[in-house]
């Protein structure tokens, strides 16, 4: 699969206190730039194993932009039939601009939709204001009808996801509940790496991680249903599955264009340019990026998790936080350790063996 991450927009009607883009730079991408990214991306599709492109629209706030979006979809399932490529898309939204037009879209597209929603409104309002100090938790709340009702003709889950940061982390496993309570089986939790955390908070971040994962366990085995939980679902496939220094291969498999044509493996910074829909993709840089040569930092020489942790090769990440490609960021190690403590103490070795078996066979015997 290839994955083509488009900015459509660099503006929101939101002005939430932890975005990774800062401060918006008010651009739109035009409909010429989105379709020489997605001819770029059609050619890199044709490579994969299982001929897919995935779309991915973000923002800003993408449906801001929802005609280019259309004009998009339309122009990508065209040049996938021309190659005989299966096609999907997906976008993050924060629910606010959802109308009974774009539900029907979404539906009649099969789109993947992840909602922002960080939990009651005391959390949720903490961070996501618009621009005028305003919480959106209540704009959010009344749009939920609309999305169940893109669920029941979809026949797909949306995913939630969730910020916990420095001013909100103490709430973490009380939204994880509210959120299962609103009968989300999809949740994505995504740990703030850009703020500053002290010892004292990221010990109550343990806690709070702990008491989620119980939440998480003794909900399916009350209900028996099945229930996504990203940080669960990505440390159980790391813990089983060694990983290269660079796991992730970003800019081999996936790209990110922004609005005026840059393209980057996932994130804009210069290091990680990776060429523009005019010039096209820059495969020298790319192989720098993908071979860079692995040197562990001291922190991870002596951890015996290295050959399964993929937080120390986020280049990225790590570059833009630590300045250095192979310093990992301090909250996403320690992540990593706990949940590496819970894994083996919560499934026997059966079910280990298993969940291996399968990934074995999802991810290497079928090249995915």
């Amino acid at each position: 699969m290839y994955t083509l991450s488009l900015e459509i927009i660099n503006k929101c009607n939101l002005n939430c206190t932890y975005c990774y883009l800062g401060e918006k730079k008010n651009t739109y991408m035009s409909l010429e730039t989105a379709q020489k990214a997605i001819d770029i991306a059609v050619h890199e599709a044709n490579k994969q194993y299982d001929r897919t492109l995935t779309v991915y629209f973000i923002g800003g706030e993408p449906l801001m932009a929802f005609d280019t979006i259309c004009s998009a979809v339309d122009y990508t399932k065209k040049r996938c039939r021309e190659k005989d490529l299966k096609y999907q898309f997906s976008t993050t939204i924060n629910g606010m601009l959802v109308t009974e037009q774009i539900i029907d879209f979404f539906a009649e597209n099969q789109f993947d939709v992840k909602v922002s929603l960080d939990g009651k409104k005391k959390v949720h309002d903490l961070n996501r204001k618009d621009y005028a100090g305003n919480g959106s938790f209540h704009k959010i709340m009344e749009k939920l009808p609309l999305l169940k009702r893109y669920e029941q003709e979809s026949g797909k889950q949306i995913s939630v996801a969730s910020v916990i940061t420095s001013n909100n982390y103490l709430y973490f496993a009380e939204s994880f509940q509210f959120l299962l309570d609103l009968g989300i089986k999809k949740l994505e939790s995504g740990i703030d790496y850009y703020c500053t955390w002290s010892n004292e908070q990221l010990e109550g971040l343990h806690v709070q991680l702990k008491k989620v994962f119980c939440l998480y366990k003794e909900h399916i085995q009350k209900y028996q249903e099945v229930i996504f939980w990203n940080i669960w679902e990505q440390y159980v496939k790391s813990y089983l599955m060694p990983c290269s220094f660079y796991a992730c291969k970003a800019g081999l498999t996936t790209c990110y264009v922004t609005t005026d044509g840059g393209i980057y493996t996932c994130t804009e910074m210069p290091e990680f340019r990776i060429g523009s829909v005019e010039s096209g993709l820059d495969v020298p840089r790319i192989r720098e990026i993908i071979y860079l040569e692995d040197q562990a930092d001291m922190i991870c020489k002596e951890c015996i998790y290295i050959k399964h942790c993929k937080t120390r090769g986020c280049q990225a990440a790590n570059y833009e936080i630590n300045h250095n490609v192979y310093k990992p960021i301090k909250v996403n190690c320690e992540v990593t350790k706990w949940m590496y403590h819970l894994i083996p103490s919560n499934l026997s070795e059966k079910q280990l063996e298993e969940l291996k078996e399968e990934y074995e066979r999802r991810y290497v015997h079928h090249g995915k």
